[in-house]
C-alpha cells in the first residue's frame, strides 16, 4: 500500500492506493503516529485507489480509528469500491467508522 496525504485546513486527507495488509504495519504505525501529533480535528482516508484489504488491513484502520478517537479526533472512510467496499460491508465497519 502507498498513501498520501493533503491538509485542508483542519482536515487531513489520505489517500490510500494498492494493496492494504499486513506488510502495511510499518506504514501504518506511522500514520498513527502522525494522528497522535498532529493538532487537526478531523481525518478522512480515501478507498478509492485501494484494490484490495484483508484482515490486517482491518485491523489497522481500527488501529488508526483508535488513535484518532484517543485525541478527540473524528475519522471517516471515504469512496472504498469493490472488494474494500464488500470487507468493509461484510464486516459491518459502518457501525464503527462512519463511511461516506
Amino acid at each position: 500500500m502507498d498513501y498520501s496525504t493533503t491538509q485542508n485546513g483542519n482536515t487531513v486527507s489520505i489517500s490510500f492506493r494498492g494493496e492494504f495488509g499486513f506488510s502495511d504495519n510499518p506504514k501504518t504505525q506511522q500514520i498513527i503516529k502522525d494522528v497522535k501529533e498532529s493538532s487537526c480535528s478531523g481525518y478522512s482516508i480515501d478507498l478509492s485507489g485501494l484494490e484490495s484489504i484483508d484482515s490486517a488491513g482491518l485491523g489497522m484502520l481500527l488501529l488508526i480509528n483508535d488513535a484518532a478517537e484517543e485525541g478527540g479526533k473524528n475519522l471517516e472512510l471515504c469512496s472504498p469500491t469493490g472488494q474494500v467496499r464488500k470487507m468493509l460491508e461484510i464486516s459491518k465497519f459502518s457501525e464503527i467508522i462512519s463511511i461516506k
